[in-house]
Protein backbone atom coordinates (compact mmCIF):
# COMPACT_ATOMS: atom_id res chain seq x y z
CA UNK A 1 0.00 0.00 0.00
CA UNK A 2 1.45 3.48 -1.36
CA UNK A 3 2.32 5.59 1.75
CA UNK A 4 0.56 8.78 0.19
CA UNK A 5 -2.68 6.54 -0.68
CA UNK A 6 -6.28 7.74 0.30
CA UNK A 7 -5.92 5.56 3.11
CA UNK A 8 -3.38 7.70 4.33
CA UNK A 9 -5.18 11.19 3.83
CA UNK A 10 -8.08 9.45 5.79
CA UNK A 11 -5.69 9.10 8.62
CA UNK A 12 -4.58 12.60 8.32
CA UNK A 13 -8.68 13.98 8.66
CA UNK A 14 -9.60 11.62 11.57
CA UNK A 15 -5.90 12.13 13.56
CA UNK A 16 -6.46 15.53 15.03
CA UNK A 17 -9.63 14.02 16.35
CA UNK A 18 -7.56 13.38 19.19
CA UNK A 19 -6.84 16.34 20.35
CA UNK A 20 -8.71 16.84 23.69
CA UNK A 21 -9.20 12.90 23.87
CA UNK A 22 -9.19 12.49 27.50
CA UNK A 23 -7.26 9.65 27.59
CA UNK A 24 -6.69 9.06 31.52
CA UNK A 25 -10.78 8.41 31.08
CA UNK A 26 -10.88 6.02 28.12
CA UNK A 27 -8.09 3.90 29.42
CA UNK A 28 -9.21 1.61 31.78
CA UNK A 29 -12.61 1.59 29.64
CA UNK A 30 -10.89 1.02 26.78
CA UNK A 31 -9.04 -1.82 28.34
CA UNK A 32 -5.36 0.23 27.73
CA UNK A 33 -2.47 1.00 29.27
CA UNK A 34 -2.15 4.67 30.24
CA UNK A 35 1.26 6.13 29.73
CA UNK A 36 1.91 10.16 29.80
CA UNK A 37 -0.06 12.05 27.31
CA UNK A 38 -1.63 8.97 25.65
CA UNK A 39 -2.31 5.50 26.02
CA UNK A 40 -0.72 2.35 24.20
CA UNK A 41 -2.34 0.01 22.63
CA UNK A 42 -1.96 -4.05 21.31
CA UNK A 43 -3.76 -4.77 17.70
CA UNK A 44 -3.01 -7.74 15.78
CA UNK A 45 -0.22 -8.43 17.33
CA UNK A 46 1.64 -5.19 17.25
CA UNK A 47 2.18 -2.82 20.09
CA UNK A 48 1.09 1.25 18.97
CA UNK A 49 1.12 4.60 20.76
CA UNK A 50 -2.02 7.09 20.92
CA UNK A 51 -1.52 10.62 21.88
CA UNK A 52 -2.94 13.57 20.77
CA UNK A 53 0.06 13.93 17.68
CA UNK A 54 -1.91 10.91 16.37
CA UNK A 55 -0.99 6.88 16.38
CA UNK A 56 2.54 5.61 16.06
CA UNK A 57 3.94 1.90 15.68
CA UNK A 58 6.22 1.13 19.22
CA UNK A 59 8.94 -0.70 16.44
CA UNK A 60 9.58 2.36 15.04
CA UNK A 61 8.53 0.91 11.36
CA UNK A 62 5.63 1.28 8.71
CA UNK A 63 2.35 1.21 10.32
CA UNK A 64 -0.36 0.16 7.56
CA UNK A 65 -2.90 3.67 7.85
CA UNK A 66 -5.80 1.91 8.10
CA UNK A 67 -4.55 -0.04 11.17
CA UNK A 68 -4.00 3.97 12.92
CA UNK A 69 -7.61 5.25 11.61
CA UNK A 70 -8.66 1.89 13.32
CA UNK A 71 -6.87 2.88 16.24
CA UNK A 72 -7.58 6.34 16.10
CA UNK A 73 -11.75 5.01 16.26
CA UNK A 74 -10.94 2.94 19.04
CA UNK A 75 -9.25 5.78 21.15
CA UNK A 76 -12.44 7.68 20.34
CA UNK A 77 -15.16 4.85 21.29
CA UNK A 78 -17.85 5.95 23.76
CA UNK A 79 -18.31 2.47 24.01
CA UNK A 80 -18.54 0.25 27.64
CA UNK A 81 -18.59 -2.69 28.98
CA UNK A 82 -16.66 -6.44 28.59
CA UNK A 83 -17.19 -8.47 25.52
CA UNK A 84 -20.39 -10.66 25.47
CA UNK A 85 -18.23 -13.66 24.79
CA UNK A 86 -20.62 -14.72 22.48
CA UNK A 87 -20.24 -14.51 18.54
CA UNK A 88 -21.91 -13.59 15.68
CA UNK A 89 -20.83 -12.75 11.65
CA UNK A 90 -20.41 -9.41 11.21
CA UNK A 91 -23.77 -8.57 9.02
CA UNK A 92 -25.60 -10.43 11.81
CA UNK A 93 -23.81 -8.10 14.81
CA UNK A 94 -26.63 -5.78 16.42
CA UNK A 95 -27.05 -2.51 14.65
CA UNK A 96 -25.81 -3.73 11.46
CA UNK A 97 -28.38 -2.60 8.23
CA UNK A 98 -29.60 -5.61 6.78
CA UNK A 99 -29.10 -3.59 3.81
CA UNK A 100 -25.95 -2.38 3.83
CA UNK A 101 -22.82 -3.71 1.92
CA UNK A 102 -21.18 -7.15 2.56
CA UNK A 103 -17.34 -7.42 2.78
CA UNK A 104 -17.93 -10.56 0.56
CA UNK A 105 -18.93 -13.06 3.52
CA UNK A 106 -17.83 -14.23 6.40
CA UNK A 107 -14.56 -16.40 5.35
CA UNK A 108 -11.25 -14.52 4.83
CA UNK A 109 -9.74 -13.90 1.68
CA UNK A 110 -8.13 -15.88 -0.69
CA UNK A 111 -4.44 -15.27 0.71
CA UNK A 112 -5.71 -17.30 3.44
CA UNK A 113 -6.16 -20.23 0.35
CA UNK A 114 -2.42 -19.35 -0.71
CA UNK A 115 -0.89 -19.15 2.69
CA UNK A 116 -2.12 -22.21 4.16
CA UNK A 117 -3.79 -24.59 1.48
CA UNK A 118 -2.74 -27.59 1.43
CA UNK A 119 -0.31 -27.14 4.61
CA UNK A 120 -2.47 -28.14 7.40
CA UNK A 121 -3.64 -27.08 10.62
CA UNK A 122 -0.11 -27.03 12.09
CA UNK A 123 1.41 -23.80 10.09
CA UNK A 124 -1.87 -21.52 10.88
CA UNK A 125 -1.27 -22.55 14.43
CA UNK A 126 2.11 -21.13 14.54
CA UNK A 127 0.45 -17.77 12.40
CA UNK A 128 -2.25 -17.49 14.78
CA UNK A 129 0.14 -17.78 18.16
CA UNK A 130 2.59 -14.81 16.72
CA UNK A 131 -0.46 -12.99 16.43
CA UNK A 132 -1.98 -13.83 20.20
CA UNK A 133 -4.52 -16.25 19.61
CA UNK A 134 -5.58 -18.67 21.74
CA UNK A 135 -6.55 -22.15 20.88
CA UNK A 136 -9.77 -23.10 21.79
CA UNK A 137 -10.17 -26.49 20.71
CA UNK A 138 -12.64 -27.98 17.78
CA UNK A 139 -15.70 -25.81 16.78
CA UNK A 140 -19.19 -27.78 16.05
CA UNK A 141 -18.63 -27.37 12.61
CA UNK A 142 -15.33 -29.29 12.97
CA UNK A 143 -12.98 -26.60 12.23
CA UNK A 144 -10.90 -25.26 14.37
CA UNK A 145 -11.57 -22.85 16.88
CA UNK A 146 -9.09 -19.55 17.95
CA UNK A 147 -9.96 -16.55 19.79
CA UNK A 148 -7.76 -13.16 18.68
CA UNK A 149 -8.19 -10.20 20.87
CA UNK A 150 -7.48 -7.89 18.07
CA UNK A 151 -8.04 -4.98 20.98
CA UNK A 152 -9.28 -5.23 24.04
CA UNK A 153 -12.72 -4.96 24.02
CA UNK A 154 -12.97 -6.23 20.39
CA UNK A 155 -12.54 -10.21 20.55
CA UNK A 156 -12.41 -11.97 17.17
CA UNK A 157 -13.18 -15.98 16.48
CA UNK A 158 -11.61 -17.65 13.74
CA UNK A 159 -12.99 -20.96 12.59
CA UNK A 160 -10.36 -22.72 10.22
CA UNK A 161 -11.09 -25.89 8.38
CA UNK A 162 -8.28 -27.55 6.75
CA UNK A 163 -8.83 -28.59 2.71
CA UNK A 164 -9.89 -32.03 1.60
CA UNK A 165 -10.40 -33.49 -1.71
CA UNK A 166 -13.55 -31.51 -2.09
CA UNK A 167 -13.28 -28.30 -0.64
CA UNK A 168 -10.47 -25.64 -0.08
CA UNK A 169 -9.16 -24.37 3.25
CA UNK A 170 -11.78 -21.81 4.73
CA UNK A 171 -11.30 -19.34 7.62
CA UNK A 172 -14.71 -18.40 8.89
CA UNK A 173 -14.30 -14.69 10.94
CA UNK A 174 -16.82 -14.46 13.87
CA UNK A 175 -17.20 -11.19 16.12
CA UNK A 176 -18.22 -10.66 19.71
CA UNK A 177 -21.68 -9.79 19.67
CA UNK A 178 -20.88 -6.36 21.55
CA UNK A 179 -18.25 -4.96 18.95
CA UNK A 180 -20.78 -2.76 17.85
CA UNK A 181 -20.65 -0.81 20.78
CA UNK A 182 -16.98 0.19 20.34
CA UNK A 183 -16.34 0.53 16.46
CA UNK A 184 -19.10 0.92 13.58
CA UNK A 185 -19.45 -1.36 10.73
CA UNK A 186 -16.46 0.38 8.15
CA UNK A 187 -14.07 -0.61 11.19
CA UNK A 188 -15.47 -3.67 11.76
CA UNK A 189 -15.23 -4.77 7.79
CA UNK A 190 -11.66 -3.70 7.66
CA UNK A 191 -10.13 -5.44 11.11
CA UNK A 192 -12.28 -8.65 9.04
CA UNK A 193 -9.83 -8.39 5.97
CA UNK A 194 -7.00 -7.06 8.34
CA UNK A 195 -7.13 -10.08 10.55
CA UNK A 196 -7.03 -12.30 7.25
CA UNK A 197 -3.88 -10.65 5.77
CA UNK A 198 -2.19 -10.31 9.09
CA UNK A 199 -2.42 -14.06 9.10
CA UNK A 200 -1.49 -14.78 5.70
CA UNK A 201 1.58 -12.95 6.07
CA UNK A 202 2.61 -14.38 9.70
CA UNK A 203 1.99 -17.89 7.80
CA UNK A 204 4.27 -17.43 4.42
CA UNK A 205 6.90 -15.93 7.01
CA UNK A 206 7.02 -18.84 9.29
CA UNK A 207 6.69 -21.62 6.37
CA UNK A 208 10.03 -19.18 4.57
CA UNK A 209 11.53 -19.72 7.34
CA UNK A 210 11.43 -23.47 7.83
Amino acid sequence: MERDSGYEKNYQRLAPGLVGCDFAECAPRLGLKAVPGGVEAEYLGRAYRVTEGGVEPLDGEYADPNHRSTLVHYALSKGDGPPAEDFLGLMQLPGVLRGRKSPGSEFLSASIERAFGGKGHELFAKAAESLGGEFLGVHPSGGKLWLFKALPRIHMQVVFSEADDEFPVEARVLFDSHATEYLGFECLAFMHGALGDALAEAGQRIDGAS
